[in-house]
């Protein structure tokens, strides 16, 4: 909307509750929007705007920023979703857990299609781009939901470099992943995302890990880990972040902070200690969550690493010669590491030949196909060439809560597949989920929940990953904002209705566009791509 030559604001919204992003309690104030940015804060008489949003009783942040999402290819594959604005996201940061949309270069180009089909998601057959600063243009050319900002994912720089090796990088192989790591970050790129546990990336050795984030931290650019374990091997996992922040001096970030697996939930407060000695040391060390006790992966992250890692994976699994030895590896395997078949549930299926097991438990699944679970997840892999994705409810709600309450994290959806079959409702309730549990601690005027979850949304992430002029109410900054009600807020999306809408979300702006208007959504393109300030 272009100003009026009489009105000097386009929209001014009344009576607001803000919370700027900082503060842990609000003032009752107007706001007024010119452009893409906040003009004024104070009191503003109504004449002076185009359009006048009564807004008492709302409360007023900053649009919320998730720190973690693999929304890459969502403009590309699911335009016009909404699900994120709907939560009042207004700034979404991919290319985490060592997978990017870009770069696409050397070997990676023909297995960059496999990598997200894994995770649920079928990408476009042609892709245009093979740089970051191309994959950026033509994002932005597609349109944009929210602004975007990338990391680069290590996996695409690795494996364009050293193909399918499962091996440490040599001296010469980790110069020219650097190499490509410099480009990327020249090409805006905010740092570089790691999947420890995820192919390459889990032949990577701490050395590789130091090298790269060392040339990260001379650039002032960040370095953000999906560990090599989340559960068995958690604190060992955190002890290797640390080091490699202590070594290069660099900010690192641990992706989705969580205990998986009841007999590691108790090891979360050994792991609160680390990185709150790791701070208090002086190092640079943040953290991401979401409110959900399930976590979302690819199914192959259960097996065993000699079969996950091998890079014959596929034929081996479809050979029926090897079949009777796979089973014996993995019941040997899981009578080790046990595994509650009915708590891992398929989200989706590459194929439409087993669609019908989206939304099934693998025990649901085996008890219907009349095989066991073991016999059921290698016929299921087999068939599907491991491009299955899967719920795991592994993680304890208590843990979850007590990670959320942690100062130095961040909130994050860890969304993907948000248009598939079967997504995470993370995807469509995160924020609003946590939101609502400050419901009923007090007055929204002295209850300071409000101003702490506002903050970890919006001010900590842009903090974090150096967004200028995002995540904070101020007048001359960027106008994405949200207006929401205390009273109603609350997510609906659940393991049975996957994309229900949230409530309470009543106004959304990006860049000082209405996405969202009066609760409904709007398909306005005023997303921009980030890219660090020089």
């Amino acid at each position: 909307m272009s100003s009026a030559q009489d009105k000097p604001y386009d929209y001014v919204i009344k009576d607001a509750l803000v919370f700027d992003g900082k503060s842990l309690v609000p003032v009752q104030r107007d706001l007024a929007i010119l452009g893409d940015r906040v003009a004024q804060i104070g009191e503003i008489p109504r004449e002076e705007g185009e359009e006048i949003i009564e807004a008492s009783g709302l409360i007023a942040s900053p649009g919320f920023i998730d720190i973690h999402t693999h929304s890459d290819f969502n403009p590309f594959v699911y335009a016009n979703l909404g699900n994120k604005v709907l939560q009042g996201v207004t700034t979404e940061v991919i290319g985490n857990c060592g997978m990017s949309a870009a770069p696409v270069e050397g070997a990676f180009a023909g297995e960059i299609a496999n990598v997200w089909k894994r995770e649920g998601v079928d990408i476009p057959k042609e892709i245009s781009w093979k740089t970051f600063e191309e994959y950026k243009s033509e994002a932005e050319f597609q349109g944009l939901e929210t602004n975007l900002a990338g990391l680069v994912g290590h996996g695409n720089l690795r494996f364009a470099v050293m193909g399918k090796d499962t091996r440490p990088a040599r001296t010469d192989e980790i110069e020219a992943i650097k190499k490509s790591l410099n480009q990327a970050l020249a090409e805006g790129a905010l740092g570089i995302s790691f999947g420890l546990t995820y192919l390459p990336g889990v032949f990577a050795a701490t050395e590789e890990l130091v090298s790269l984030c060392g040339e990260a931290a001379r650039q002032n650019r960040i370095c953000v880990f999906h560990m090599r374990g989340e559960g068995k091997k958690l604190l060992e996992s955190i002890d290797e972040v640390i080091d490699v922040a202590r070594t290069t001096r660099a900010k690192v970030h641990i992706s989705h902070l969580k205990a998986a697996g009841e007999k590691n939930w108790p090891k979360i407060q050994e792991a609160f200690l680390k990185i709150e000695s790791a701070k208090a040391e002086g190092l640079q060390v943040t953290a991401d969550a979401y409110p959900y006790s399930a976590s979302f992966a690819e199914l192959g992250v259960i097996l065993p690493d000699s079969l996950y890692q091998d890079p014959d994976r596929n034929s081996r699994f479809k050979d029926p010669k090897a079949r009777k030895k796979i089973i014996q590896t993995l019941e040997a395997h899981y009578q080790d590491n046990p595994v509650s078949w009915d708590r891992i549930r398929v989200a989706t299926v590459a194929s439409e030949k087993n669609s019908a097991w989206q939304e099934k438990s693998l025990l649901e699944i085996s008890q219907a196909s009349k095989k066991s679970p073991v016999e059921t997840l290698i016929d299921l892999l087999a068939e599907e060439e491991f491009g299955v994705s899967a719920f795991y409810f592994s993680q304890s709600e208590s843990v979850v809560n007590q990670v959320l309450s942690k100062p130095y994290v961040a909130v994050g959806s860890d969304s993907i597949a948000d248009g598939s079959v079967s997504p995470h409702p993370r995807a469509y309730g995160t924020f609003p989920r946590l939101l609502s549990q400050c419901r009923g601690k007090g007055p929204v005027l002295s209850n300071t929940c409000w101003g702490e979850t506002i903050r970890r949304m919006t001010g900590f992430p842009a903090e974090i990953l150096g967004l200028k002029g995002r995540g904070k109410i101020g007048t001359s900054l960027y106008a994405d904002l949200v207006l929401f009600d205390p009273e109603v807020i609350r997510d609906t999306a659940d393991y049975q209705s996957l994309k229900a809408p949230p409530e309470g979300i009543r106004w959304v702006f990006v860049n000082g566009k209405p996405v969202v208007r009066e609760g409904k959504y709007q398909p306005v393109h005023s997303g921009l791509f980030l890219v660090p300030e020089k």
